[in-house]
């Protein structure tokens, strides 16, 4: 039979480089390509680890990029860029590929309407490789009544809330679950990451926000619950390794990866979010209805996130620069996505004027 090819947007990060381990472990897929950002060293070792695939450096214009995947027309392009700039790709790859397995939240939360109009008109089927967006994936039917996401509640879910402010960029990046970049282990640590997940449900699950939820599940093990209208729940669990999304979102609908037994644990619990503790999760509500108003909310946390990790603003100032760029910010609802790069661009100048950091 023959291998089905796969192209890698964003190797050499977390999802990327586990995407490469899982592809060296199953049997009937074939690496033809990848691109990278800044880390030329690491591409360079993956590049002499498979020496007939080819790269290229997003660094580079986006009609490169097109030009790149219209060369390789892989089976399978996986979208593991982070950000913004992800979205772009992943919008740029639809007509060149046959299935997207995308790990970039801000395609859909940001451009969902126009990602899913090119995925439709040009055939190219969706999988998720978010854990929990391939956990509700996995479990849903029709007539749902409600689904739960899990979070872990980040590095200082157990922290007094009055000693937050006081959080510096080592205190956060200690994720107690998973092993993460440093931007969405931060995002984690706000429930930042949450609320862009639970606008990637709305979109890849036409769910209402009101039938969301989003619990903090410490042991890590279940990664989405769906509700049916029998009084049925069914609960999708794991181990904490994201190359069990990864392999299903490249083999699916069948299952040929093993990873280790399932873990034992003595109970399951579920806590409800605090907004003293999230403030920033809470702003969803604010920006749920508006593609522009989630790129906006996007790219000011990504300025905010990064001011925080080069320690020009605290912990708990992440949430009140986004707030400040969303009262100050004035755009109309995007109609293509050039407008949507616009309210992009105008975001992270509000945010880098509010932050002093840019």
């Amino acid at each position: 039979m023959e291998k089905k090819t796969v192209l890698i947007i964003g190797a050499t990060g977390s999802i990327g480089t586990q995407s490469i381990d899982v592809l060296k472990k199953l049997d009937g897929f074939k690496l033809v390509g990848f691109t990278y950002h800044s880390n030329s060293d690491l591409a360079m070792k993956i590049k002499s680890e498979f020496p007939d695939v080819e790269m290229l450096s997003t660094r580079t214009e986006l009609d490169e990029f097109e030009d790149f995947i219209s060369h390789l027309r892989p089976d399978i392009t996986i979208v593991a860029a982070p950000g913004f700039a992800g979205f772009e790709l992943a919008y740029r790859a639809i007509p060149y590929t046959r299935r997207l397995s995308l790990a970039n939240k801000e395609s859909l939360v940001c451009g969902g309407k126009f990602l899913k109009e090119r995925l439709k008109s040009n055939d190219v089927e969706l999988v998720p490789i978010d854990s929990e967006h391939s956990a509700v994936f996995q479990l849903i039917e029709d007539e749902i009544e409600r689904i739960v996401i899990t979070a872990s509640g980040g590095a200082l879910r157990d922290w007094p809330i009055e000693k937050l402010r006081f959080a510096k960029p080592s205190d956060v990046l200690k994720h107690p679950v998973w092993s993460m970049g440093k931007k969405i282990t931060v995002d984690s640590a706000t429930m930042f990451n949450k609320a862009l997940e639970v606008m990637e449900a709305m979109e890849l699950f036409d769910i209402p926000f009101e039938k969301i939820d989003v619990y903090v599940h410490r042991e890590g093990v279940v990664h989405g619950m769906v509700f049916l209208k029998d009084g049925t729940v069914k609960i999708h669990a794991s181990v904490a390794d994201m190359r069990i999304p990864i392999a299903l979102s490249l083999t699916y609908p069948e299952r040929s990866y093993e990873f280790p037994k399932f873990p034992n644990f003595s109970s399951l619990t579920f806590e409800k979010l605090s907004r003293e503790r999230y403030p920033l999760f809470f702003l969803v509500d604010s920006v749920k209805d508006s593609y522009s108003l989630k790129t906006a909310f996007n790219a000011a946390d990504e300025i905010a996130v990064q001011a925080f990790l080069n320690e020009k603003i605290g912990f708990m100032d992440i949430p009140k620069v986004v707030e400040r760029v969303l009262e100050k910010i004035d755009v109309e609802e995007a109609e293509s996505v050039e407008e949507l790069k616009k309210a992009d661009e105008e975001a992270r100048r509000l945010a880098c004027e509010i932050t002093k950091s840019c």
